[in-house]
């Protein structure tokens, strides 16, 4: 990024940029636009390294994780590869539990090299504060999903599921996942509650408020406050970009604002290696 602090007098200086993303679900069965989703998944990945200063992935990634202890699914690989090469490279990368993700372990930990959060995130970024989280339960008629998730985290239910084999838990676990999703079709009465549940977090000290989980995309100030939904990559292919001038709600490929009928740029340029 160049500034010109007088006439003729530019300087070049780097802007910290992060990037956040949910929902991709790779893996996801029925769908047969796994090869694009992937790709598109992986270009993004390779762009956050060259231009960013940290990456968010916001739950969801994957429609279905599940680690052994001598075994992770196969599937996808290559963008496990991908996220090690941007750990590699010396970029934070921050992975937040959504419901298809709660079993993230050592492998992603260790191997992989990712930051793993089973909650939240509050951190202050660009000289914003920001809280970050899937979603998950958060909707006040989520009830029945908030004594699901206690049940599938319970310790000694993970010890047991590990004993099945792999060729059965894992298909299984999938069963379990497309309908999850199928049921969350209907987010039109989860928006007021994700819009309190944004204005309490704005009441704690929070700027902005990220999250996931309903798949619809979202860029919405209340006052001077950002609320985000991520929306997802299976349909929209929507991610956030912040920096120093705040969050953008962006669509992948063409970098463009979410809502916008026509092709243009994001308002900030990549930034100055």
């Amino acid at each position: 990024m160049k500034a010109c602090i007088w006439p003729g007098v530019c300087i070049n200086y780097f802007m910290a940029v992060y990037f956040f993303f949910s929902d991709a679900h790779l893996g996801a069965p029925d769908r047969q636009d796994e090869d694009l989703r992937q790709q598109r998944v992986m270009a993004f990945l390779d762009y956050a390294k060259q231009h960013g200063a940290g990456l968010f992935i916001v739950g969801d990634l994957f429609d279905f994780w599940f680690e052994y202890r001598h075994a992770i699914p196969k599937r996808n690989f290559a963008v496990l590869a991908k996220l090690h090469e941007l750990r590699a490279a010396g970029l934070p990368v921050d992975y937040i539990a959504g419901n298809h993700d709660l079993w993230m372990g050592d492998f992603l930990r260790h191997e992989v090299g990712l930051a793993l959060h089973e909650n939240h995130i509050a951190r202050d970024l660009c000289g914003y504060n920001c809280y970050i989280i899937h979603g998950d339960g958060v909707a006040k008629n989520d009830g029945g999903y908030r004594l699901m998730k206690r049940i599938f985290k319970n310790p000694l239910n993970i010890k047991l599921y590990r004993w099945v084999h792999p060729d059965v838990g894992i298909p299984l676990a999938k069963l379990v996942s497309h309908t999850s999703r199928a049921v969350k079709d209907n987010p039109n009465t989860w928006e007021r509650d994700y819009r309190e549940y944004a204005e309490a977090r704005f009441a704690e000290g929070h700027e902005v408020v990220i999250m996931g989980h309903t798949h619809k995309p979202l860029c919405e100030s209340i006052g001077q406050k950002k609320f985000i939904n991520l929306g997802d990559w299976m349909e929209h292919f929507t991610y956030c970009r912040l920096d120093e001038r705040g969050p953008q709600l962006l669509v992948w490929p063409e970098q463009r604002r979410y809502g916008t009928g026509k092709l243009q740029e994001a308002r900030a340029s990549a930034p100055a290696p």
